[in-house]
């Protein structure tokens, strides 16, 4: 499994956070948070949540016997992450508000593990198809689903980017789960909506269709973002099954 780590910066704070564990055991790990536009020190809470869920999932041989034993290790490593911002939210003046969307994948022996709140998103290609594996905690995703806005209105909405689940903006944080079983050749991709804002789905299928190594992949796809816009923030963590070596 490889992992890779892009940014492509517009705004002079940067609220989107990285981190990631290729090596890490039992199994390789990565974070990707973006904190709440609107609110004050996005930044720090995206950061908060990376380091601490990073430490959070990082034990020993043997931790994570189990698919589900594993699921447990993420839903408190998500809890403590979300208690520890909270109270840093409503602690310091300057925090106040705080929160950020968070994407985790933990790569099991035989599938990933992905834990979601917000927008920031995961995708997975095989076989010549993207399909996104996450969907948004989002209000304009729910009238999506409620069939009152196609996917291309809601982009222009201007609920767009308002969230219905985020970690530290409340005591307790209802996270989802997914899985994806995992086949040679997979590539897992996890971003913020910096990239998704400017590329629709289909764009990003078009250029993951061309198979390039994913030192090449992640450039292009930071490069196409930012050339179609760039108005955020834009962060992206590649990863590919059956490699063992970091990118990015």
């Amino acid at each position: 499994m490889v992992a890779g780590v892009d940014m492509g910066l517009q705004r002079s704070n940067n609220e989107d956070a990285v981190g990631t564990q290729p090596k890490a055991k039992p199994w390789p790990l990565a974070v990707l948070a973006d904190g709440m536009g609107g609110y004050s020190a996005g930044e720090v809470a995206s950061a908060m949540a990376v380091d601490l869920i990073t430490a959070g999932l990082q034990h020993g041989p043997g931790s994570f016997s189990s698919p589900l034993l594993a699921r447990q290790e993420m839903l408190d490593a998500l809890a403590m992450a979300n208690t520890a911002i909270y109270a840093a939210a409503q602690s310091t003046a300057d925090y106040r508000g705080m929160g950020t969307t968070v994407v985790v994948a933990l790569v099991l022996q035989s599938e990933v593990l992905l834990a979601h709140l917000g927008d920031s998103r995961a995708y997975a290609w095989r076989s010549g198809k993207l399909q996104r594996i996450t969907r948004d905690h989002s209000l304009v995703q729910e009238e999506i689903n409620a069939g009152l806005l196609t996917e291309q209105e809601a982009k222009s909405s201007r609920f767009a980017h308002l969230v219905t689940r985020a970690l530290g903006v409340a005591p307790q944080v209802d996270a989802e789960l997914n899985q994806w079983p995992l086949q040679p050749g997979d590539r897992i991709m996890l971003c913020s909506d910096g990239l998704t804002d400017m590329l629709d789905d289909s764009v990003i299928e078009s250029m993951f269709a061309e198979e390039p190594p994913l030192s090449q992949l992640l450039p292009r796809l930071i490069a196409a973002a930012n050339a179609a816009g760039g108005k955020d923030n834009i962060s992206v963590v590649l990863m590919e099954a059956d490699v063992n070596e970091m990118i990015g």
